[in-house]
Parts: structure tokens; C-alpha cells; sequence
């Protein structure tokens, strides 16, 4: 045999050898997918151990002279390998883009051999439907994303994506042929919506705004075209700047959308007690709420959410909240005229400030009981809110676990506070009193503190022109946390002086969390630049 076709063996061999790998790293993935997101086994079984071994064979062959045998088991191996490639296409079909998705989003680490293994078997499998595109453009996403630690990532650098991708394209060079001026007039158009889209300054402007939609047109609109190496590249660094520019958008609007969403479900549980206030109008608007909130809600759990779930809750939110002053929401909530005219009287708003049990509102019991604090007026109706979700049922240990509160992570005694303060069981000027106020106000103010030291981080990170806003901001919280800290320590030599000790442990520990709270937030306000609060 010449050595031309001796190398021309190698060469088969090698592509062989690397259609093998990619087919097994496809059937893990399929065997993973099934299991963990679909609770069910895979629907296809291979033997790769047997087609490995006689890979092994073949290699050892290709050292021997009777090249004829080898090139028979070359070619059996393939005829087996796509035989095996469509049972594994066939099993493919059933697995929509998004599924692929959540997959790969629940794993920590993803290897870049493995990627790229996944990839070399959809362009083996030719990837002319739409699905299959879709999945080729989330794994080259993938490849082209560098992870961090928030759940974010970095676009890799153009030069490096190409460097990556070029490999994989060039077995379709010829299926994905393009006139240069045609090229450069689609890297245009991509540049000109990378541009419109990292513009946009709120979620609803971005998703609303059309380039999202425009981009993901034109994406489907290129078909196999999107595999040009000159014009992947661009795709992929232009993907990335859009996934990451969507996620910190989302992030300010998913704050904003629980926030009014308890607000909403406050609303709810106020007006079960007067449904005389409850019109047609209303009742679909809340009804439609209802749906809006359980799609989204589910679709969150499935890990499968959309902007259009998205847009629905917001424009069901904003249908029942631009009915009603929500300036103090979730505390209280006034009825608009549009909803008491047909009621007759102008005892309505009144009533719907009325606790959900029938006793005093929420709002009454705080403002009668607590002073103003224009600094904590938010938290602290944060924290009243939680504890009437809560109900008055469970003991203050208990309280504290309640998904409702957990995120606050108050404790139990401050829980105990809370409650005699809403009560009015605690009288002001009075020892007992105080110290229960003081207990309120301190979790209230740790909470602040813990919000804006990750919101002056997250803004940092994304150099948001609000960063200077917030520092300014948490330059109060500072001065308030000083001075919160100094009546701890009032409380604290009050205790050791009369004795009593019970109180000794409650006051040190509420005082030293708002303390590693404070410093936390001293630190990032000092290392941003923020002006000192001394």
C-alpha cells in the first residue's frame, strides 16, 4: 500500500474514533437529561464499551499489512455509527431547546470538551431544523460565555471565540457559503442591535422595545447560515451581551415584581373581609392576577420561566396597583373613587384599612405604636407585613423559619419585640418598652444595611450611574447604625448594672449582627468611594 493511502487510513480512522467519542458524549447527556428533568430512563440503549473494543482493534490493525481488512472495519464501524446516530436523533426530537437549557443550567461546571463533543454530533447529525439550530446556538452560547461566580458571565474575547469555533465549522463550509457583501451586511445589522439593546436602561424598555425579538428573527431567519465562520463569532459575542444586559435588567425588575406582588396579595387578603368593595372590574383584575401569578410561578419552579410570563404578571400588576395609592403599600391601602362611587358612602376607604382579622390595620398599629422613621418606615412594614403572612399563631422560634420571615432573618426575641410593639403592649418611655423598640429598629436597620451593601456591589459590577445615588444613601444608613449601636450598649451596661442577665444575651447578639452588618457595609461604601459618615 502507498503511504498516501496509508495516511488516508489514519485520517478515517481518526474521524472515527472522534464520531464515537462525540456519539457517547451525546448519549451520556441524553442519559443525564432524562434522568434528572424527566424522571424517566433513556429511551435508547448502546453498547459503546463493545464498539470501543473493536475501535482498540482497529488501531491495532492499522500497524499491519492486510490494509484491506482494515479499511472493512473502518468502514463496518461507520455503518454502525450511523446507524446508532439516527436512534439518537430519533430520541433528540423529544427534547425541546429549553429542556437543553435547564439542563445545562444546573450544572456548576461545565467542561468545554464535553461542549464541544455535543456540538460535533448535532453538525454531524446535519442540523437543518429549527430546533436543532436552537441548540447548536445554545451551546456555542455556552462555549463563547465565560461563568462567574453571581451567575453571570463574560463574553470571551472575539479572537478566542473564533479560535474555539473555527474547528468544529469546518466540515460545513461548504453548507454554509454566503456572498461577502452579504456577511458584512448581516455583521452590521447584528452590531447595530447589540448596540440598541445594551442602550436600553429598564427591563420593560428592553423587552418591549423590539431588538430582542428582531435579533432571535433574525437568528432563525439565517438557518444554516448561522454556521458561517466569519458570522458565528459576531453571533455569539453579540448572544452574550444580550443574556447578560437581560439578566441585570431583570434583576432590579424581579425585586420590583415580588414587591408588588405582595402588595397585590395584601389587597387580596384586606378586601376578603369587605367584599362589598369588590366590583366586576376588580374581581376580573384580581382573577386575572390569580392566573398570572400561578403561570409565573410554576414557570419558575420548572426553571422554564419567559419574558411573555413575565409581561403578564407585570401588566396584571400595574392593572390593580394603578387602581389604588401604594405609596405605603403593603401597610395600607386606600380605595380609589372609581371603586366606592357604586358603594355609596364615604366610609369605604376606612374600611379596607381594617386588619384582615377585623381588628386594627396594620398601618394603625404601627403608626399609632412606633414613631416615624422616614430611614425605616420601609423595612420596618417589610418586617409587619412578614409577621401578619406569618400569622399570631406561632411561637417566635418557630416564626422565624416561616418561609414568609426567613429571608429577613430576624431573631426570635426581635420577632417577640415586633409583636408587643404592633400590640401596643409595649409602652413608650417605659424600660421594657424602649428595649423592644430598640430591638424593632435594629432589625429593621440590618436589613437596610445587608440590602444596600449587595445592591452597591451588584451596581459596581454592572457601573450602573446609580451607584452614586445608593452610596449617598447608605451614608445614612451608616450614621444611623452608629448610633443605634451606642443605645445597645446603653441597654447592654443597664442590664449588668440591675442584674438582669436574661436580657444580657438577646441585646449582645441583636447588637453584634448589626455590627457585622454595619462593618460589612462600611467597608464596601469606603472601598466604592462613598463619602465617610463621620
Amino acid at each position: 500500500m502507498s503511504a498516501v493511502t496509508l495516511h488516508d487510513l489514519n485520517q478515517r480512522y481518526v474521524r472515527l474514533t472522534d464520531r464515537c467519542r462525540s456519539q457517547w458524549t451525546f448519549y451520556q447527556l441524553l442519559q443525564g437529561l432524562f434522568k434528572h428533568l424527566r424522571s424517566e430512563p433513556c429511551p435508547v440503549e448502546l453498547d459503546f464499551p463493545a464498539i470501543f473494543g473493536r475501535l482498540r482493534e482497529v488501531g491495532v490493525e492499522l500497524g499491519h499489512s492486510e490494509t484491506a481488512r482494515t479499511e472493512k472495519s473502518i468502514a463496518a464501524l461507520n455503518t454502525l455509527l450511523d446507524k446508532q446516530a439516527k436512534q439518537l436523533v430519533e430520541v433528540d426530537c423529544v427534547i425541546s431547546p429549553s429542556l437543553l437549557r435547564r439542563f445545562f443550567d444546573r450544572l456548576r461546571n461545565q467542561d468545554e470538551k464535553v461542549l464541544m463533543a455535543i456540538i460535533k454530533f448535532y453538525l454531524d447529525a446535519s442540523p437543518g431544523d429549527e430546533d436543532r439550530l436552537d441548540k447548536l446556538d445554545l451551546l456555542f452560547t455556552r462555549i463563547a460565555e465565560i461563568p462567574r461566580n453571581d451567575g453571570g458571565s463574560f463574553a470571551r474575547e472575539k479572537h478566542e471565540i473564533e479560535r474555539l469555533v473555527t474547528p468544529l465549522l469546518q466540515q460545513r463550509q461548504n453548507l454554509t457559503s454566503a456572498p461577502d457583501s452579504e456577511v458584512d451586511i448581516l455583521l452590521h445589522a447584528i452590531a447595530e442591535l447589540k448596540t440598541e439593546v445594551l442602550a436600553c436602561r429598564g427591563f420593560n424598555e428592553l423587552v418591549q422595545g423590539g431588538s430582542l425579538d428582531r435579533f432571535r428573527t433574525l437568528k432563525r431567519r439565517l438557518g444554516d447560515t448561522l454556521l458561517h465562520p466569519r458570522l458565528l463569532p459576531s453571533l455569539l459575542e453579540t448572544t452574550v451581551a444580550i443574556k447578560n444586559r437581560f439578566r441585570e435588567l431583570w434583576e432590579d425588575e424581579e425585586s420590583q415584581i415580588m414587591d408588588d406582588t405582595n402588595r397585590v396579595m395584601e389587597l387580596k387578603r384586606q378586601l376578603a373581609s369587605h367584599p362589598e368593595l369588590v366590583n366586576l372590574e376588580l374581581r376580573e383584575a384580581l382573577e386575572t392576577f390569580d392566573l398570572a401569578h400561578r403561570k409565573f410561578d410554576q414557570a419558575r419552579q420548572d426553571e422554564n420561566l419567559r419574558r411573555e410570563d413575565i409581561m403578564e404578571l407585570r401588566r396584571t400588576l400595574n392593572l390593580i396597583l394603578d387602581q389604588f395609592d401604594t405609596t405605603h403599600a403593603p401597610v395600607t391601602v386606600t380605595v380609589p373613587l372609581t371603586f366606592s362611587e357604586s358603594l355609596g358612602t364615604a366610609e369605604a376607604p376606612e374600611a379596607v384599612e381594617a386588619g384582615a382579622d377585623g381588628g386594627e390595620p396594620m398601618a394603625h398599629q404601627i403608626e399609632t405604636n412606633l414613631p416615624v422613621d422616614p430611614l425605616l418606615s420601609e423595612y420596618l412594614s417589610k418586617i409587619v407585613f412578614a409577621l401578619e403572612l406569618v400569622g399570631r399563631d406561632k411561637e417566635p422560634a418557630e416564626a422565624v423559619r416561616a418561609k414568609e420571615l426567613a429571608t429577613l432573618r430576624l431573631e426570635p426575641w426581635e420577632v417577640a419585640a415586633a409583636r408587643r410593639v404592633m400590640e401596643g403592649q409595649s409602652r413608650e418611655g417605659a424600660l421594657a418598652g424602649e428595649r423592644d423598640r430598640l430591638l424593632l429598629h435594629a432589625a429593621a436597620l440590618r436589613v437596610r444595611l445587608d440590602e444596600e451593601a449587595r445592591e452597591i456591589d451588584r451596581l459596581q459590577r454592572r457601573g450602573s450611574e446609580r451607584l452614586g445615588d445608593l452610596l449617598e444613601r447608605a451614608t445614612q444608613s451608616l450614621q444611623r447604625a452608629a448610633e443605634v449601636e451606642r443605645r445597645f450598649q446603653w441597654f447592654i451596661d443597664d442590664a449588668l448594672y440591675r442584674g438582669d442577665t436574661e436580657q444580657l444575651e438577646p441585646l449582645y447578639r441583636s447588637r453584634f449582627r448589626l455590627l457585622r452588618a454595619y462593618s460589612g457595609l462600611w467597608l464596601i461604601h469606603n472601598e466604592r468611594g462613598g463619602t465617610s459618615p463621620f
